[in-house]
């Protein structure tokens, strides 16, 4: 297997669609299920069978779209197991090895601090499997979905449907509930992604296949699956919003950063701490929003010129979960890289979904939710001990990089003490603010550890079981 994947390479008739690529769709229903007692048989004749969607018909499908031969690239289906899935199906040896993924995420609460009583009701229970359904169309997404729930429940119990929704301005780019752009970056795997990055002369998303995917099937060397961490972030919009003192009179609790020409910027304060501008302007290339932000800014980019960190801080979001090599003290830490493929969710309705597409800042400024809004993050990689346990429990938690003690935490998704933190006064000088307290935004509601097999992997266990009967 190649570090940059072939659209020839055998592998994507293998391996389940979003890993290797995010699906694209608008909508996604993801159901959790619990199995029933005693039938394990149904179930594995039932996965075995079921039309779960390649990589391959998901690049496929894109190239067609792309093409103008189609208009929609279809439904997406993926299927994932968590721990007590494989034990409940009988296939305790044929689980993945990973003691986090063993225990499941509720084991790791201290670590990541969660508070599990707090959870929604359905992740507080114990969660088998995972169904991923995704299209274009909402109407139709949802009738596959309830479709899917329909034949499932004569062998497992529903727990959870959550839905979620891409939420886009108008010019088109991504963005999550605080309004900041999201998903710009990306580890990239597949030939042609690599080779159409717009820019690369300080950054490349290129990433080895060793950070993302596990054999899978021991009889065929083409088959890999990939560990899943699932979780529901809710986004506190209001408060988040007032702490940056988006509605007045409610003044915010940040300092005024002023600009390279050390003119007060009321926005740079906010960008700095997540490390970008609302419209993905990254505050170590610039000092003020631009407009238009061309890709050699938005993503071409790292930390060489900037190792003090006074333009973009340590503690800033994006540079605290990818440092991309600016950060000296802690050395090389692309190993801990992990790949991203979750979608905002909007249980309140706050955004009409006819708007999903065309959001405007009139539209993010007129409903402010405090719950029912977030993230679905969704993330893939090879090892989730030494990747996204490190990344959420010591990198975001604690701020420690390693053996480098930044003396700040994740103002996003940090869930440690988050003790207070200062900005530098001018954006590229050393002169910092006062200190102050900005946090608590983002909780988790509930989530789990699991495993996305291969393809082979989940053909056969409908083979195996015809062998049984």
């Amino acid at each position: 297997m190649s570090t940059r994947i072939p659209s020839t390479d055998p592998i994507l008739d293998n391996i389940q669609a979003n890993i290797l690529k995010g699906h694209g769709r608008d909508f996604a229903h993801h159901l959790f299920f619990q199995f029933k007692t005693n039938t394990s048989a149904k179930a594995k004749d039932w996965i075995g069978s079921f039309a779960w969607t390649t990589a391959k018909k998901q690049l496929l499908g894109t190239e067609l779209f792309k093409a103008g031969k189609i208009t929609d690239g279809g439904p997406v289906f993926t299927l994932s197991l968590s721990s007590t899935g494989y034990d409940k199906l009988g296939l305790a040896s044929s689980k993945p090895f990973g003691g986090s993924f063993a225990n499941g995420m509720k084991a790791s609460a201290g670590l990541l601090g969660d508070d599990i009583s707090i959870w929604d009701e359905g992740f507080k229970d114990s969660v088998d499997m995972m169904i991923l359904v995704a299209d274009d169309d909402s109407k139709k997404v949802k009738a596959l979905a309830d479709d899917i729930v329909a034949q499932v429940t004569v062998f497992a119990r529903l727990l959870v449907n959550q839905r979620g929704n891409v939420l886009k301005m108008k010019g088109g780019s991504g963005i999550e509930h605080f309004g900041y752009a999201d998903g710009i970056s990306q580890p990239l795997f597949l030939e042609e992604d690599v080779a159409n990055q717009p820019s690369t002369v300080e950054w490349n998303d290129e990433t080895d296949t060793a950070r993302l995917l596990v054999a899978d099937f021991e009889s065929d060397p083409n088959c890999f699956g990939s560990f899943l961490v699932f979780r529901k972030l809710e986004q506190n919009v209001k408060a988040f919003k007032d702490a940056e003192g988006d509605n007045p009179p409610i003044p915010t609790v940040l300092p005024v950063v002023q600009d390279v020409d050390g003119k007060p910027n009321s926005e740079l304060a906010g960008a700095m701490l997540v490390g970008r501008f609302e419209n993905g302007t990254p505050t170590v290339k610039s000092s003020i929003e631009l407009n238009p932000n061309p890709f050699s800014v938005t993503n071409d980019f790292d930390y060489r010129d900037d190792l003090p960190a006074l333009k973009c801080p340590f503690h800033s979001h994006i540079r605290l979960m990818n440092p991309r090599n600016g950060d000296t003290d802690a050395g090389d830490v692309s190993e801990q890289r992990i790949t991203r493929r979750g979608m905002p969710y909007d249980d309140v309705k706050r955004i009409p979904e006819d708007r999903i597409t065309t959001i405007s800042d009139d539209l993010l400024d007129g409903s402010q939710p405090e719950k029912g809004v977030g993230l679905l993050f969704m993330c893939y990689q090879n090892n989730i001990e030494l990747q996204f346990e490190i990344i959420q429990g010591f990198w975001a938690n604690l701020g420690q990089i390693k053996t480098h003690i930044i003396g700040a935490e994740d103002s996003l998704i940090g869930q440690g003490a988050n003790p207070p933190k200062t900005l530098p006064k001018q954006w590229g000088q050393p002169a910092q603010s006062s200190s102050f307290s900005f946090h608590g935004f983002v909780k988790n509601r509930g989530g789990e550890y699991f495993f996305t097999p291969s393809i082979c992997f989940l053909r056969k266990l409908r083979t195996d079981q015809n062998l049984a009967q």
